[in-house]
Formats: C-alpha cells, sequence, structure tokens
C-alpha cells in the first residue's frame, strides 16, 4: 500500500513540482488545494505580497492543529508546480481561501486501498 500513488497525473500536471512535495502529497503527508482567486482575503492577500498573483495551488499540512497554524508554512505554487512563495500562519490563514484540485485525478488503486478502511489507522 505504501507505493500507491493517490493522484495519478500529478507528475503530468506539476512538472515543475519538487520531487519531496510530490512524495508528501501522494503519501498524504501534505494536502493540496486550489486557490479560490475570486476569495476577498486572497485579493487583500495579493496586495501585500503581489507575487502570490502567480500562484494557482496552495500545499499545506492538515494534520497540524488548529491552535499551532500560527507556526505552519504553507507553499504556494503555480500552475506548473514552481514555488511563488512560502507564507507562515501567521502572515495568512486559509480558511475561506481553498477549492478543489478538480484536474487532479485520485487513482482508482487508491480509491480502491481506502474502501477497505474506516478508521484513520490506515494511513499509510
Amino acid at each position: 500500500m505504501h507505493n500507491i500513488e493517490k493522484y495519478d497525473n500529478l507528475k503530468d500536471v506539476m512538472p515543475k513540482l519538487q520531487p519531496v512535495l510530490v512524495e508528501a502529497i501522494q503519501s498524504e503527508f501534505l494536502e493540496i488545494k486550489k486557490i479560490n482567486k475570486e476569495c476577498e482575503k486572497y485579493i487583500a492577500s495579493c496586495a501585500q505580497m503581489p507575487e502570490l498573483k502567480n500562484a494557482e495551488y496552495v500545499i499545506f499540512s492538515h494534520h497540524i492543529k488548529k491552535n499551532e497554524h500560527k507556526n505552519e508554512i504553507f507553499v504556494f505554487i503555480d500552475a506548473q508546480g514552481g514555488i511563488v512563495r512560502h507564507v507562515t500562519g501567521r502572515e495568512m490563514e486559509l480558511y475561506g481561501l481553498l477549492g478543489s484540485c478538480s484536474n487532479l485525478h485520485v487513482s482508482d488503486e487508491f480509491v480502491e486501498s481506502k474502501s477497505h478502511c474506516d478508521t484513520d489507522e490506515c494511513r499509510r
């Protein structure tokens, strides 16, 4: 089960994504989400950090406890997977800013492996 990739097209969609980030996303250690560019929070953040205008996605940990978000670092990436900017939880909150990555396809093998799990103990 450790070799099952969550997204079977991640490397095709984001060819510039660093291998360590690919592995962390595929193993569910980190999460990737699409940025809602119409969100007021995103628009305001771009005014303070103009390079975020080039970001399409954000990579973050969904394992961090809410009271620890200030210590987290978010990786904003462009459409090809290139890093645009790192932003700390002190600089920005992600709540209300994210949507699903509809262009990433969850592999059938991954879905099948999860269908036999009904607890978090099945995480790789």
